[in-house]
């Protein structure tokens, strides 16, 4: 279609997906523990108190990340008000802004049908989806490296060299939002492929180099400054010297020490298009590193950027592989170039000269998916019924929804209709929003989030009563409550809490609560469980 050529329409196309996908399921469930209330949290109490350059949190200065992701969530708050749509909103707009990015970038590099549909896929794929309706700042860090790359190869193919001043920009940005791996990965990625293809004619740029290094002082290099003058060694220590370095030498969570760790990350990330990733890989790498001369003489540009995306991905993958601290998001930035080596595939898929080898491939590769579709169904169904038995029937109407979406595209598929297949796998993904929002956010709330029992607590809390939570609560209750609880952080704290003369409330998992009928509380049935949410307890020490 002629006019998905003008990108102004694929753009604003793009706004009208991201508001179903994003937007309109932004306030659809409470704030989870403990990642979106710690945001939400630290912002809350910057918004209350005027305060725009130290991070706070319990009243008290905190540096696990830079200042950029709770500017803009303050921003929300003045905008939207304090709530749970406001909190997300950042992210929402960001994933938006991602897929503007990846689109241009697909354009860039390919063509408009390639950005199409790197964008398309990338906004159905299962972790952009969850990051974008969340309060993390990967989805920011992400959008943020995506354009200092956009970026980059504008400058590097219209030889227009302010693009690498907006490129330093965004990635200074990135390097406000979560620290010093938003300049090292790119900066490392772009000079080792600059050396590879022998494209060395920019560091010859002395004067733009120069305003790129001015450009990303001027952006990154003040805040960290004046913590530095505010904090000193304090912040200098705990930011750069746990949250940076101990933490990428020393593991800080119990999962993510096994070598394979981001294996199904990936996988199951990019799901439902992760199908296609080893056939994408395979022909990017033979694209890559094609040793035909000719070839490679009348593909030099093509060979370049898949050689570009490979490095991005393997970089990113091997670095956070080598990180003794794992988490699922940690790996998004490789998201990149999983949504461009995908919708390039599917690009020359649709080729009216594609190779038969591809085409073969190809529906290989598609036909797997349906399989696939009711093997990870099966699974998710034991898994719900073995942590969330409540839930099952309702995780099983909405995979319902998917398998019918995915039949709609294997029929289309059969039918060689594969413009209309692959849109049909995006619909599915689109389809799933609906019992998800009716049946599974609602149910899983009490599971995710403290509102519930922070609402419970606020109908009988009086005065100074204490109030204890355990850590991954305690973000939430103060979020919800407007209070701030004393952190339990072992069996001794509630037990101390607990056996106070005066009325105290704790926050606990169900298993902690039994521990406290244990010796050293005067009156063992006076621990009232007053409210259940999922296997959170709302317990006091003296009878309503």
């Amino acid at each position: 279609m002629k006019i998905l050529e003008k990108p102004i329409i694929v753009v604003l196309l793009l706004l009208v997906l991201s508001g179903y996908l994003y937007f309109f399921q932004l306030d659809k469930i409470a704030l989870t523990d403990p990642d979106e209330t710690f945001y939400g949290q630290t912002a809350k109490e910057m918004y209350l108190k005027g305060e725009w350059l130290t991070p706070t949190l319990y009243g008290q200065p905190q540096f696990e990340k830079p200042i950029l992701f709770y500017w803009l969530i303050e921003i929300s708050y003045k905008i939207f008000g304090i709530n749970e749509f406001a909190v997300r909103f950042p992210c929402a707009l960001f994933g938006f802004l991602g897929l503007v990015g990846i689109y241009f970038l697909g354009r860039l590099l390919f063509n408009n049908r390639a950005g199409i549909f790197s964008a398309v896929l990338l906004a159905t794929s299962l972790e952009y989806l969850i990051l974008s309706i969340g309060c993390v700042t990967d989805m920011v860090l992400f959008t943020l490296l995506l354009f200092g790359v956009l970026f980059f190869f504008y400058g590097q193919i219209r030889r227009k060299d302010y693009f690498y001043l907006l490129s330093s920009a965004a990635f200074a940005l990135a390097t406000l939002t979560k620290g010093p791996i938003g300049l090292l990965l790119p900066v490392a990625i772009i000079a080792l492929y600059l050396a590879l293809t022998k494209n060395l004619a920019i560091f010859k740029k002395g004067f733009m180099l120069a305003g790129a290094l001015i450009v990303f002082a001027l952006i990154a290099k003040p805040w960290y400054f004046i913590m530095y003058k505010l904090h000193a060694q304090d912040f200098v220590n705990v930011f750069f010297g746990f949250h940076n370095v101990t933490r990428f030498l020393t593991p800080e969570h119990k999962i993510g020490s096994q070598i394979y760790y981001n294996i199904p990350i990936v996988l199951g990330g990019f799901f439902p298009w992760s199908v296609f990733l080893p056939l994408g890989f395979w022909r990017f790498c033979k694209t890559a590193f094609s040793r035909n001369s000719k070839q490679q003489a009348a593909n030099n540009e093509q060979r370049n950027y898949a050689l570009f995306l490979l490095l991005w991905f393997i970089f990113i993958f091997l670095f956070f592989t080598a990180s003794s601290t794992k988490l699922p998001t940690y790996i998004f930035p490789c998201f990149l170039s999983l949504a461009l080596i995908t919708g390039k595939l599917w690009d020359d898929f649709l080729n009216k000269k594609a190779a038969q080898g591809l085409i073969k491939w190809m529906k290989v590769s598609y036909y797997a998916l349906p399989s696939l579709i009711l093997l990870i169904f099966a699974g998710v169904c034991i898994f719900v019924k073995m942590d969330y038995p409540e839930m099952l029937g309702k995780a099983v109407i909405t995979g319902l929804f998917l398998i019918f979406g995915i039949a709609l595209s294997l029929a289309a598929f059969i039918g060689k209709k594969f413009i209309a297949a692959f849109l049909l796998i995006a619909y599915s993904v689109a389809l799933i929003i609906y019992p998800l929002d009716k049946l599974i956010l609602p149910a899983l709330e009490a599971h995710e989030s403290s509102k519930a029992l922070a609402k419970e607590l606020l109908k009988f809390h009086k005065g100074d009563e204490a109030i204890g939570s355990e850590y991954d609560y305690r973000a939430g209750i103060a979020f919800y409550t407007g209070k701030i609880p004393v952190n339990i952080v072992d069996y001794s704290t509630s037990h101390a809490l607990m056996g106070s003369k005066d009325r105290v409330w704790c926050i606990l998992k169900q298993k902690n609560v039994a521990d406290l009928n244990g010796p050293g509380i005067d009156k063992p049935k006076n621990v009232v469980v007053v409210f259940k949410s999922g296997k959170k307890r709302l317990i006091t020490n003296k009878p309503l």
